[in-house]
């Protein structure tokens, strides 16, 4: 498989990932909302809870959903001095839709921060994403189907997945930070970091990124969103110190989820 596909992959994965090595800054007092809106002016990364449980959605993502992705923006913001693998490639995308399905399934389950136990919390059914369905969907959609044998999620910790290529390659993703948010209008918001590690035969590639979602409910069958993915690089890369906290790259996204009818 070709090495800049997984690059690309590294700013495509929606799916939803402490270490004390990672040392997450804190952002004071700053809401998703405010982190969103404030997008392309993101100068450090944002300061998120270790996961305890899995995202809760709304009760209006319950089913599966007809995905458009369509990448707007790209800004590297180091650039000249730094720009990541892959930043000039990913130029294809922009204005290029690109279409998957998602699933959002009720669940009683949840998961405890000690070793992620599963622990039933309520009799009454939570909606949470079908991160294997997802991410499979996803990964399929930008890097071929061809290149991508399975997602698989860790049974004993749900915010690790790993990502097995149709080569020895595969892709270790783990959430080390979550949150989600209400605004008064209804839009529901989400936020992630991952740290992603990507291992080859013959090396092995580090970093964190950043997926804060904007999801706004037009009627029951469409959703439009705004996503914005931020790339840092890991306290193991040598040019971490020459972007310390700040982003080195960022992506806008559009998203139109459109539910799919079943019967």
């Amino acid at each position: 498989m070709n090495y800049s596909l997984i690059k690309k992959y590294f700013i495509f994965i929606l799916i939803t990932f402490g270490s004390l090595l990672l040392n997450i800054s804190q952002v004071s007092g700053e809401t998703l909302r405010e982190r969103i809106t404030q997008y392309p002016h993101w100068e450090h990364k944002i300061s998120l809870p270790n996961p305890t449980k899995e995202l809760i959605f709304p009760s209006w993502f319950e089913g599966v959903w007809d995905v458009t992705s369509t990448l707007k923006e790209q800004i590297a913001p180091l650039s000249p001095e730094f720009q990541t693998p892959g930043f000039d490639s990913n130029r294809e995308y922009i204005n290029k839709d690109i279409n998957f399905q998602v699933k959002f399934i009720p669940s009683t389950l949840t998961f405890k921060n000690n070793n992620f136990v599963p622990t039933i919390i309520s009799k009454n059914k939570r909606i949470i994403a079908d991160r294997a369905f997802n991410g499979l969907s996803i990964a399929q959609a930008y890097l071929g189907k061809e290149n991508v044998k399975e997602v698989i999620i860790n049974q004993s910790n749900s915010t690790e997945q790993k990502t097995k290529f149709r080569t020895e390659n595969e892709l270790i993703s783990t959430v080390i930070g979550r949150q989600q948010e209400t605004t008064l209008s209804g839009d529901f918001i989400t936020s992630e970091v991952t740290r992603q590690f990507f291992r080859r035969p013959d090396s092995v590639y580090l970093n964190l990124v950043e997926t804060t979602t904007k999801y706004h409910l037009i009627n029951q069958n469409y959703i439009e969103g705004k996503q914005v993915t931020a790339i840092y690089l890991s306290p193991q890369d040598p040019d971490y110190f020459l972007a310390f906290e700040r982003p080195v790259a960022l992506y806008y996204y559009t998203l139109d989820l459109y539910k799919k009818n079943l019967n």
